[in-house]
């Protein structure tokens, strides 16, 4: 597949309040016969063209335990090994909740064991944002979202502030 063909093909991103947003993704087996290059290269593409740094499968209603991250990670049936004690309150946003961000508190470092798109196990440490967009990632892979991780009333706050970027996008 050419490279400026591939990035026409893009997948339908689920928003809030789609039913597969709350999907929980158990591991997948890796004996099937996926084509998980193909899989992988479209959730990036679609990724891509949202400006997203993450994307889960459920949310473009795969039923399978993935997600891509920029800079061409693709993680399947990813585990977290190991979290920092130390946590940071970050800004974070998610494609299913288009102009919605919030401050979500989560560990600054996450060990992360998982397979490629090639079916090749590794395992790495992530910081910084790569280290919340994984779980942030792996959150909606449980079936949990980052409005769950906020109070009632920040999350009426922010839903104000996004309404009012709606508008003006519109």
């Amino acid at each position: 597949m050419k490279s400026d063909e591939s990035n026409k093909h893009i997948l339908k991103v689920n928003l809030y309040p789609h039913d597969a947003l709350r999907q929980k993704i158990d591991e997948t087996d890796l004996t099937q016969d996926l084509e998980w290059d193909k899989i992988s290269q479209l959730m990036h593409n679609t990724m891509e063209s949202a400006d997203g740094l993450g994307l889960a499968a459920n949310q473009v209603s795969i039923g399978i335990r993935m997600f891509t991250m920029r800079d061409r990670y693709t993680f399947i049936n990813p585990t977290i090994q190991e979290v920092s004690k130390n946590t940071t309150l970050t800004e974070e946003g998610c494609l299913s909740f288009p102009n919605l961000f919030m401050s979500v508190q989560r560990p600054d470092w996450v060990v992360v064991e998982w397979f490629d798109e090639k079916l090749v196990k590794k395992v790495d440490r992530f910081t910084d944002i790569w280290a919340k967009c994984i779980q942030h990632e792996i959150d909606h892979l449980d079936g949990k979202l980052f409005i769950d991780k906020v109070s009632k009333l920040k999350y009426e706050r922010a839903k104000k502030k996004q309404r009012k970027l709606n508008d003006r996008t519109r």
